[in-house]
């Protein structure tokens, strides 16, 4: 609603209606708790009445605060991540932050721009995963970072919070699931090591077998990438090899899609031709060909805590040094496994 004048409302304008002060408008907006709440109920029944928007920017500037937390990710279409986001958002609104999403496209100098873009006043704080860990560019910007912040799943030698996943007992468990079942020509295909879960899980991966007294078979270690297309090509090169693989761990929801593409192409029935492992529950685990036997991770659990970190800092409650916090991964089965032929 307009004024007399024809203009937008004002706080003047509310004022006016209400019958108090500028000053006790303002507070009725910023800290109501401090109004009395017959007072309140008449400002808030103005600004109804009148349509009144706060102008966001002035109330920043008088905060020196946002109340907004950057959530960086590396690619908006993995489910993890969406995931996280929502359980991240729940945790930070219910202490009045909004979260501002930024995906990088899995582009290091996209991550290094994006934390240089948060931390100049467009953010208090920021929750992030990166695509590489050794990228000179983000790791110097990190270094300077000047808001709070929370690493998800990426490991750097820098004094900063992180919520980690314990990747390799996960690998372990399921690799060793599968060499039990006979199976001996097993395949990963995984992250870089470039990044935690992709060291880890080839870590475990690795580790399985050598605890079996068994070589691991080094030749089926496909570990560069996430991506779907990854998944794919690798998958495809797999299957087409003259003593191709009996069972595959796709270590990697994205990698996942890729790996099932390759499997239609290729006319191979799960489980009956090959066996497959995936990591995190997602539609395309549970679904197809479904459930698969997986991987899984409390992720939700992973969100909140990462959200929590955060607001010890961001409310002074904490000097403490930089946490680390690891979640535990455990096998659940499915009907994707069989005993090897």
């Amino acid at each position: 609603m307009k004024n007399l004048e024809g203009k937008a409302a004002t706080i003047r304008d509310v004022a006016r209606l209400s019958g108090v002060s500028v000053g006790t408008v303002s507070r009725s907006l910023n800290a109501p708790d401090t109004v009395r709440p017959d007072t309140l109920g008449k400002v808030r029944a103005a600004i109804k009445t009148l349509g009144f928007q706060p102008d966001a920017r002035a109330q920043t500037m008088r905060r020196r605060t946002t109340m907004t937390v950057g959530f960086v990710i590396d690619d908006i279409a993995n489910p993890w991540h969406a995931s996280c986001f929502k359980a991240v958002d729940t945790e930070m609104r219910a202490h009045g932050y909004s979260l501002y999403l930024m995906s990088t496209n899995g582009r290091a100098s996209q991550e290094a721009a994006a934390i240089d873009m948060l931390q100049h006043g467009r953010a208090d704080g920021v929750i992030l995963t990166l695509n590489n860990e050794q990228d000179s560019r983000t790791i110097a910007r990190l270094k300077e970072l000047r808001i709070p912040s929370v690493l998800l799943d990426r490991e750097l030698p820098l004094e900063i919070d992180a919520v980690l996943t314990d990747h390799a007992t996960g690998l372990r468990q399921a690799t060793n699931y599968l060499i039990g079942l006979g199976h001996r020509r097993i395949a990963i295909i995984t992250a870089g090591s470039d990044i935690r879960p992709g060291r880890e899980r080839v870590r475990g991966f690795v580790e399985a077998f050598e605890q079996s007294g068994l070589p691991a078979p080094k030749d089926l270690i496909r570990s560069q990438s996430l991506s779907v297309d990854f998944g794919f090509r690798e998958a495809s090169a797999l299957l087409q090899m003259h003593e191709r693989p009996t069972a595959i761990i796709a270590a990697g929801n994205r990698i996942l899609v890729g790996v099932l593409r390759a499997i239609q192409q290729q006319n191979v029935s799960i489980p009956r031709d090959l066996s497959l492992i995936a990591c995190d529950r997602s539609d395309v685990a549970l679904l197809y060909p479904g459930p698969i036997t997986l991987i899984d991770r409390a992720v939700e659990e992973i969100g909140r805590t990462a959200a929590q970190l955060l607001l010890e800092r961001l409310t002074g409650q904490s000097s403490r040094p930089a946490q680390r916090i690891t979640f535990p991964t455990h096998l659940i089965l499915g009907g994707s496994c069989l005993p090897a032929r």
